[in-house]
């Protein structure tokens, strides 16, 4: 691709924003990026809210030429859902990314069998055991193994692969010339020796909360199968698994080595809900042999949504300590509660129903449910907890 149009690609983000929702429809409407560049540029334009308007005013062609100079100083390179190597399975999610920044062979990501494995950054030595012996099965048998490039489980998904000298991908929630996780440089560079650094975040970005639960639809979404090696309930691991089975991915756990811990609950929630639990890696292997012909789970999407998705607001208006309640959240989250208040929805369903982009969805409900406000329930459909439905 020319330099002059990935300038515009990079303006274009830059106005847009990250893991908005209607990034991926315009490109694939109007295909020519400068097309695009030039009808945003008209302060007519229909397609832009107030907000993205005053962007397109506030970002230049030249900030977008800065950028692109520093990813070439820093070995970034770029990648657009127009490239020849961008991952099919990435138009499927709910917001794709239209650019993303790399280091290393983006040819991994049209591997055949590709896995993400995710856990947590804590392990117990039972789930270090396990997953060395597994991953290590998986890679030698021919797994591209993706992970998030966090310590624990993480870290374990690729060394297996770089043990085994089989390719891996990491994908960052950070720049990818940001130093995260602290001293992971030795390990960043034996990745891209054969393999793959992955993020959508510009070069600088740092690794902020609220940046891994958006990451982590692209985790779940690059891959055919997702494994939980290790999850407790509330877990960044939890948000992958969850998006996983939104996307119609099969996900496998490994067994819980206590099903009174809590510290594997998150497993044990998903095993209830229909995932499959890993006693062999022939188990794997097993649903990689008939993945393509299994039916597609459709996605959600506005068209398919019942007909009344209207959001019942009247036991707000009728329970003053309830406003009360309401008025203490940021505008957003009452958004988000009120959406919540007649029945159990997804982060799709509340991205329509809100208005508000992926990224900001996603860092508000990890909030409410950290407040305990809202509790995940199957396939990533969110509710309000038991305590505060008391209210309503």
């Amino acid at each position: 691709m020319l330099e002059t149009d990935l300038i515009y690609w990079l303006w274009f983000v830059m106005t847009m924003g990250i893991a908005d929702a209607d990034s991926f429809a315009l490109v694939q409407k109007y295909q020519d990026i400068k097309k695009l560049y030039q009808l945003m540029l008209d302060p007519q334009c229909s397609f832009l809210n107030q907000s993205q308007k005053k962007r397109v005013l506030q970002t230049t062609l030249e900030k977008a030429q800065f950028i692109l100079n520093d990813c070439k100083q820093k070995q970034i390179s770029l990648m657009t859902c127009h490239s020849e190597y961008y991952p099919e399975k990435l138009r499927n999610i709910y917001a794709p990314p239209v650019l993303l920044f790399y280091q290393g062979n983006p040819a991994f990501l049209k591997n055949e069998k590709i896995l993400t494995a995710v856990g947590t950054r804590h392990p117990s030595e039972y789930s270090i055991r396990t997953a060395q012996k597994l991953y290590s099965q998986l890679a030698a048998g021919g797994c591209t193994l993706v992970s998030g490039f966090a310590v624990g489980l993480d870290e374990e998904a690729h060394l297996a692969a770089i043990r085994n000298d089989k390719p891996t991908i990491a994908v960052l929630g950070c720049g990818l010339d940001c130093n995260y996780p602290k001293g992971s440089r030795p390990l960043k560079e034996k990745i891209l020796e054969n393999g793959l650094l992955l993020t959508e975040y510009f070069a600088g970005t740092p690794p902020y909360g609220r940046n891994f639960p958006v990451r982590n639809r692209i985790l779940a979404g690059i891959s055919d199968v997702v494994l939980v090696t290790e999850a407790s309930l509330r877990s960044g691991c939890m948000i992958t698994a969850n998006l996983a089975c939104e996307q119609g991915k099969t996900v496998f756990c490994i067994p819980p080595a206590d099903i009174f811990s809590s510290r594997y609950d998150g497993q044990a929630q998903l095993l209830r809900d229909g995932a499959s639990p890993v006693f062999n890696v022939e188990d794997v292997f097993q649903e990689f042999e008939y993945h393509e012909n299994r039916p597609q789970i459709q996605s959600y999407s506005p068209e398919s949504a019942p007909e009344q998705t209207a959001v019942s607001v009247k036991n707000t208006e009728q329970n003053p300590d309830l406003k009360e309640e309401f008025s203490s959240f940021l505008p957003e989250e009452q958004a988000i509660l009120k959406a919540l208040s007649e029945s159990e929805k997804n982060i799709n369903m509340l991205c329509c129903m809100t208005g508000m982009n992926f990224e900001t969805v996603s860092m508000h409900l990890l909030e409410l449910e950290m407040m305990g406000c809202i509790i995940g329930s199957s396939g990533d459909f969110y509710k309000i907890s038991e305590n505060y439905r008391k209210l309503l």
